[in-house]
């Protein structure tokens, strides 16, 4: 079965108890809505819902098409979620290779980082030691010297400094 948008259908006018309110709800005419329920009563053939002056009362096939429904929303709605959450933060774990002088100079960003981020782990190696990147020893490196020239790299210069001036 296919009726993704008539389940949807179903869902607001079993929770909300009329035509009207899930049409307000879903942004469709009352005859959308009563045609997608229409269908889906067609397609699973039986009835989903008692139609009352008051409103709608779901029959037993009804109470089952809801909690298909309702499974089917709180997915999508996790989905969403999970898809909005992935954009906004990062996850995981970053190694970060650095030279143990230059740990106060980023002590803090890393720190306020790992606040924004509760779920990214940083894991720091300071030493004098060199990470090898293409092997996963570390995913960011902050070295002193000369720029290195392997072609997977991608390298960016953190400050300058040199022994005759002051650092920028």
């Amino acid at each position: 079965m296919d009726k993704w948008t008539e389940l949807r259908t179903a869902y607001q006018v079993a929770k909300l108890g009329t035509v009207s309110a899930a049409a307000d709800t879903l942004g469709f005419h009352r005859a959308t809505v009563n045609r997608h329920i229409d269908v889906l009563e067609s397609e699973l053939g039986g009835r989903i819902f008692i139609r009352h002056a008051r409103g709608y009362t779901l029959t037993e096939l009804g109470e089952d098409v809801l909690r298909v429904a309702q499974k089917a929303k709180e997915l999508t709605d996790d989905l969403a979620g999970r898809v909005a959450g992935a954009k906004a933060a990062i996850t995981g774990e970053i190694k970060l290779a650095i030279l143990a002088p230059f740990t106060g100079l980023l002590i803090d960003a890393i720190a306020d980082f790992i606040a924004s981020n509760p779920n990214c782990m940083v894991q720091i190696d300071a030493s004098e030691d060199l990470a090898r990147l293409e092997y996963g020893e570390a995913h960011i490196a902050l070295r002193a010297g000369v720029k290195p020239d392997h072609p997977d790299y991608v390298v960016s210069n953190f400050f300058s400094c040199s022994f005759q001036s002051s650092c920028s």
